[in-house]
């Protein structure tokens, strides 16, 4: 089980007031109805006003659940214009996670990250340089090769 283990419940207390559902309870199927509930875990990342900022679910082993849910939390700064605390979330995973499955998705957004905060720098290209050197057969590179760099 993932969520007893110290730098499980670390990382969600540290970002978030944690809620927990119990999907067999009558009392939690109108939210569970709303949010289109369907697997467990349910992971969801919700701002004050209630919007979803990021979501995934189902097991993932300890450290991966840590990387995956780092990404979340980066993504919801990442929206709400915080970048210099996604920027340092998208860090931790990749200095922490590098060969978590989570990785190249932080790699990918540190850059976006970058370049929102400051459109000027070279940031973006040069981070998915990074992930194309790092995680050539990601996901996010292919999300990046639309954009496709010098060798």
């Amino acid at each position: 089980m993932t969520y007893p283990h110290d730098y499980v419940t670390e990382a969600i207390t540290t970002h978030a007031v944690p809620v927990q559902l119990d999907n067999t309870k009558p009392e939690n199927a109108a939210v569970l109805a709303r949010i289109h509930h369907i697997w467990t875990p349910d992971v969801r990342i919700w701002n004050d006003a209630g919007d979803e900022l990021y979501r995934f679910d189902g097991f993932l082993p300890p450290a991966e659940f840590v990387a995956r849910l780092l990404c979340g939390f980066a993504m919801a700064h990442l929206r709400e214009k915080r970048f210099d605390r996604a920027e340092r979330l998208y860090l931790e995973v990749l200095r922490n996670y590098s060969t978590a499955y989570a990785a190249p998705e932080a790699q990918y957004y540190l850059g976006v990250t970058r370049y929102r905060s400051d459109p000027e720098s070279d940031e973006l290209l040069t981070q998915w340089a990074n992930l194309r050197s790092r995680y050539p057969e990601s996901e996010y590179r292919v999300k990046q090769s639309f954009k496709d760099l010098p060798d």
